[in-house]
């Protein structure tokens, strides 16, 4: 059976997406690992130093409109729609078994085993940003935040080689190639909203609720962390399978995210001390080199938000375009 983890970044995040990659061929060896860059290699630095894993430049895999996309969306916003595309021209040039995606900022501790068996009744696998209400409606992240933001977390997705999965795939890139931009203001959460409508578009779509898969601020609440025989265990009862490192910074390490205001990292010792791991990790990958490299797609784009959006697309055959101020 043929196995492939594949990601998309950036050359400023190369440090952290190395980290993931190594992590996760630990604990899954028979994997073979594709970067997808969003970016040029320009001679910046050597991809030779990511190997085993390869490393392909995705405005070489034939993407059309490609150049349009580059233009229109800021990096993090190409990135985000990268991921269907990649995962289409994996499928046609490597033919996998079984295809997986996960974000650059995820750190794998345990064996995706539970992640394969699911695929054997299932097409395609999404993870939950949590499955029990949140305690407090006054603090960040809200239950409103993952309705604007999307009910799966995008930074994790599993596929089997199938034509329901690649029917899935065709429908996300229909979307991601003109409908990828944060804009709250418009119902646009990047890919991750288009997520909310798989389990209704298409068969076999499962639902990974391992409580250690995907661990991050957002489900803290319900995922309590605690070491046993020497192994992250998630309420005593599962390994820690991925923890998702978002909003993280290396010059703050005591804050946990900056997305969320819930948690302090104080009271969180075993996750203090993970962060503190990953980040020596990162370091040792080449943080210093990477993060200080600009993008070559990099782009200023602004988005007009809500009802200027509609009236721009009313008076475009007059030649007329109103900014937002």
């Amino acid at each position: 059976m043929k196995k492939i983890l594949y990601t998309v970044c950036s050359a400023n995040h190369l440090a952290h997406c190395k980290t993931m990659a190594d992590s996760f061929v630990w604990f899954n060896e028979e994997y073979t690992v594709i970067i997808g860059l969003v970016d040029k290699v320009n001679g910046r630095f050597d991809i030779n130093d990511f190997a085993p894993h390869q490393l392909i430049e995705v405005h070489t895999i034939g993407i059309m409109g490609f150049e349009q996309m580059a233009s229109q969306y800021t990096v993090i916003e190409l990135n985000c729609a990268m991921k269907p595309f990649m995962a289409q021209a994996i499928f046609a040039g490597y033919q996998p078994d079984i295809l997986l995606y996960l974000d650059s900022d995820i750190w794998v501790q345990h064996a995706f085993t539970e992640v394969e068996a699911a695929l054997i009744e299932n097409d395609i696998l999404l993870t939950p940003h949590f499955s029990t209400p949140l305690p407090d409606a006054t603090k960040l992240t809200t239950e409103r935040d993952m309705l604007r933001s999307g009910i799966f977390n995008a930074g994790f997705l599993a596929l089997k080689n199938s034509d329901n999965a690649k029917a899935f795939l065709t429908w996300w890139v229909g979307h991601l190639q003109t409908e990828c931009y944060y804009n709250f203001a418009e119902g646009m959460g990047v890919d991750q909203i288009w997520l909310n409508l798989v389990p209704l578009f298409f068969d076999k779509v499962g639902i990974l609720h391992n409580k250690g898969a995907n661990v991050a601020y957002w489900n803290l609440h319900e995922r309590k962390l605690s070491v046993v025989d020497a192994v992250v265990m998630v309420n005593e009862t599962v390994p820690l399978l991925f923890l998702h490192i978002s909003g993280y910074r290396f010059t703050e390490p005591e804050i946990l995210s900056r997305h969320q205001n819930r948690f302090d990292l104080k009271g969180l010792p075993v996750l203090a001390g993970l962060l503190a791991q990953y980040t020596k990790e990162v370091i040792r990958n080449g943080y210093e080199k990477y993060a200080v490299l600009p993008s070559v797609f990099s782009t200023s784009v602004k988005q007009t938000t809500g009802i200027m959006r509609t009236i721009n697309k009313w008076l475009k055959p007059l030649g007329i375009k109103i900014t937002d101020i």
